[in-house]
């Protein structure tokens, strides 16, 4: 039983380099079926979707996307500089939800590097699920709008000083 269930798996490992060859979709063996599974001669049926997993060709990626992932980051640090500078100035937070983050400017560097991160991640998982252009809307839809806001805080800083 062992020595044929190695073989086959060996046979369906030579398969899919032929596979891969024909430009079809690549077939790589799932991490579910361990080494020792298959010396041990285990007694349960694999079902097949268990032991391949199909990757599909990606995309490639605009340049449009990762030029948005910097511009997103650069806008929440002016964001966070801006705040910072006004409140120093005397002016007052306005954003109900910020007012009591702002108390403490490493919680509000933190605050603003975690929703930068997460508009990051949803975007690529947005373009990972070929939502390609739900990624690249989500970035230009909150960049627009950390666009505002950081030109109402420059005009703040402005008149404060």
């Amino acid at each position: 039983m062992r020595g044929v269930l190695i073989s086959s798996v060996m046979t369906l490992m030579a398969a899919t380099s032929a596979f891969a060859a024909e430009d079809a979709p690549v077939m790589a063996l799932a991490p579910a079926v361990s080494a020792m599974a298959l010396a041990e001669g285990a007694q349960q049926v694999i079902r097949s979707e268990t032991l391949f997993r199909v990757e599909r060709p990606r995309a490639p990626r605009p340049l449009l996307l990762p030029s948005l992932y910097v511009a997103s980051a650069g806008l929440q640090a002016y964001d966070a500089y801006s705040t910072l500078s006004a409140l120093r100035l005397g002016g007052v937070e306005q954003n109900p939800f910020m007012k009591g983050i702002t108390k403490s400017p490493a919680a509000f560097i933190a605050v603003k590097a975690s929703v930068t991160a997460a508009s990051i991640v949803a975007a690529e998982k947005l373009w990972r699920d070929n939502n390609r252009w739900g990624a690249i809307g989500l970035m230009i839809a909150s960049n627009s709008l950390m666009a505002i806001v950081a030109a109402h805080n420059a005009s703040v800083v402005s008149r404060l000083r």
